[in-house]
């Protein structure tokens, strides 16, 4: 596997600032936090790993009040999804977060999330999946919009449980792969999801009835009643996607397969009817070898690991089939890859041979001087508006992002044929740990590890407005810390060797899980939002406390917003409402309470909570009446 590690001189070791805004500094930086040594609110500390968001989704207007909204995944905070919304030009603030899994752990989870209308009522659902570890299925959960401002329930509207259809004989489904879609496959006005399970057999999920009330799953494709052959592959499920590949103007469903680059589709028919392929009609022979309509396109066990990305390289109105090859230990991990069929291949008999399969680009990083690299997700938009889609890749520090652009002739399964050219290069590369080594006094030299990369992207929104088209990024590998540790050889050991005598950990600069760029006409700037979170409201503490007969509580909010601030009981009582879902600016403010209830009776002294809520969150503090 191509590996991207770097040894540094002390005399080149500088921690500087890195560009962008950080968003979600991680506590004191003391120490990387965990979810084992954090005891702030739960609800108030997003990504406290180091393993940052896998997914950004920029959804749809979920709440219907005129902001976009960035749906990001916490990949191991034990199954959470975050909802940020632009609550003006530069702020994205932190709106809503799904409740916890399981009270710890996560595994590696959730991989991806997509927002859609399942039910066709207009509200918008939030879609992801649940586990209880990166290889125990759990459910796909559906969070749907209640009504409220950024309101998206503390409970599931639905779950696509992993065994719900095992009567069906389907087998229990899987929610570990790297990327779900959900879209009106069918045109029937309600988005459907696609699924597979752990026998790899590909279904098309739908519902009946509307959330909230009635509503439940059925299956739309791949009854086993219905379409008995469902699998035409020996390797694992790993994406299936709506493409058009033959440029009729209807979009295939494309099933992309762990298994040499395989490939088979299915065609939507109309409403809730959908045509797999069937080994006695479609296929030249009788039978389901892979040269019917299942076809591998690589020599090495290769997948395109966080999904395929349908990209028009050519502007004719047909989906090519963009991807990055993963096998795993490969000299050729992370080429760019590229699929074009024709608008001959119509029907489920498309997949045939390696005409139809291209390498577009490879060591890329060696645009940007490295030696070696990765990339990971990737994402198509016509950024420069000539009618063909460029080709994105995401890397790492230096080059973070990488355009591949067609020149307009000759094959687009060519990559000489292709403008390859680094977009958003991101800062130069800094590491999360440094080891650093001295021999008999003299540093030796400086070995950096484990660095932030970019996972996956969305492209081409304009989430001001200001017509000017952005990129959503999502990183991982963040840590809070920079670590260096310090070695020294010891000539008294048997045998002798390096032994570590300090370290030390300093603020990392460039903690960051989330960013947003936008297009200027030839690259990508970082664009200058600053990123709100509930750790920027601030409840003060009472004064004075202990009180009598009054008291005044003080708040300042970052963004403007309606707001309430209760007084409760200890066990949980409201006994007085200061402020009941009013506008405030934001700023400071003040609120006095006089040791009275709702109805103006003056109460007993004791301890009472105060309760500072915005949005869906809370801040409450304790205070004591003595009299």
């Amino acid at each position: 596997m191509k590996s991207f590690a770097t040894i540094l001189l002390l005399a080149f070791v500088v921690v500087g600032t890195a560009s962008g805004q950080p968003f979600i500094e991680k506590a004191t930086h003391n120490v990387v936090q965990t979810k084992a040594n954090w005891t702030g609110p739960d609800s108030t500390m997003p990504y406290l790993d180091d393993q940052g968001v896998r997914t950004v989704w920029v959804a749809q207007d979920l709440d219907k009040d005129g902001k976009p909204e960035i749906l990001a995944t916490d990949y191991s905070n034990s199954g959470r999804v975050h909802v940020f919304e632009l609550v003006s030009g530069n702020t994205l603030e932190l709106v809503w977060s799904s409740p916890r899994h399981q009270p710890s752990g996560g595994g590696s989870t959730p991989r991806w999330v997509r927002d859609g209308d399942l039910d066709g009522d207009g509200n918008r659902e939030i879609i992801f999946p649940w586990m209880l570890g990166t290889s125990v299925d759990s459910s796909v959960v559906v969070f749907e919009w209640t009504g409220a401002d950024n309101d998206y329930g503390t409970e599931p509207a639905i779950e696509l449980t992993k065994n719900l259809f095992a009567p069906q004989n389907i087998g229990n489904f899987r929610m570990n792969r790297e990327t779900g879609e959900v879209y009106d496959f069918d045109g029937d006005g309600r988005d459907e999801l696609i699924t597979c399970n752990r026998d790899n057999k590909v279904y098309v999920m739908g519902v009946v009835g509307e959330f909230p009330g009635f509503a439940s799953w059925q299956v739309e494709g791949g009854d086993p009643a219905v379409h008995p052959d469902n699998r035409f592959s020996g390797g694992s499920w790993w994406h299936s996607f709506p493409a058009d590949i033959d440029g009729d103007g209807t979009e295939e469903i494309v099933n992309h397969y762990w298994n040499y680059w395989g490939m088979w589709s299915i065609d939507p028919l109309g409403p809730d009817a959908y045509r797999y392929p069937t080994p006695s009609v479609d296929s030249l022979t009788d039978n389901r070898a892979k040269t019917d309509f299942y076809h591998e396109y690589y020599p090495e066990d290769a997948n395109s690991y966080m999904g395929i990305v349908p990209v028009d390289v050519d502007g004719d109105g047909k989906d090519e089939l963009g991807g990055i090859i993963y096998v795993g230990g490969s000299e050729n991990d992370y080429d760019v890859v590229l699929m074009s069929l024709t608008t001959a291949d119509t029907g489920v008999y498309v997949w045939r041979g390696a005409d139809q399969f291209g390498t577009i680009g490879q060591n890329l990083w060696e645009l940007a001087g490295r030696t070696g690299g990765s990339h990971w997700g990737s994402a198509a938009y016509d950024f420069n508006g000539n009618g063909r889609e460029e080709y994105l890749v995401g890397g790492a520090g230096g080059y973070e992002i990488v355009s591949l652009e067609y020149k307009g002739t000759g094959s687009v399964l060519d990559g000489a044929n292709y403008d390859k050219t680094i977009v958003f290069p991101g800062p130069a590369s800094f590491f999360h740990f440094f080891d650093i080594y001295d021999s008999l006094g003299t540093i030796t030299d400086t070995v950096g590890t484990e660095f932030p990369f970019l996972a996956k992207m969305y492209a081409g929104c304009d989430l001001d407005n200001d017509g000017k088209k952005e990129v959503v990024l999502a990183y991982q590998s963040v840590a809070d810390s920079i670590t260096y540790t310090y070695w020294s050889w010891d000539t008294l050991a048997v045998p002798q060797r390096y032994v570590t005598v300090d370290t030390v950990k300093i603020p990392n600069p460039g903690s960051w899980n989330l960013k947003v760029v936008e297009w200027t006409g030839a690259v990508f700037v970082d664009k200058p939002l600053q990123f709100v979170t509930p750790e920027d409201y601030v409840l003060e503490q009472n004064y004075p406390n202990p009180f009598n007969p009054s008291t005044t509580i003080r708040f300042s909010m970052p963004v403007a917003k309606n707001i309430s601030l209760t007084v409760y009981d200890m066990v949980g009582r409201e006994v007085k409402r200061l402020i009941g879902d009013e506008m405030y600016a934001a700023g400071a403010h003040s609120a006095e309470w006089d040791g009275t209830d709702n109805l103006g009776k003056p109460v007993a002294s004791g301890n009472y909570v105060y309760t500072l809520k915005f949005g869906n969150f809370t801040k409450s503090a304790k205070m004591m009446l003595l009299k």
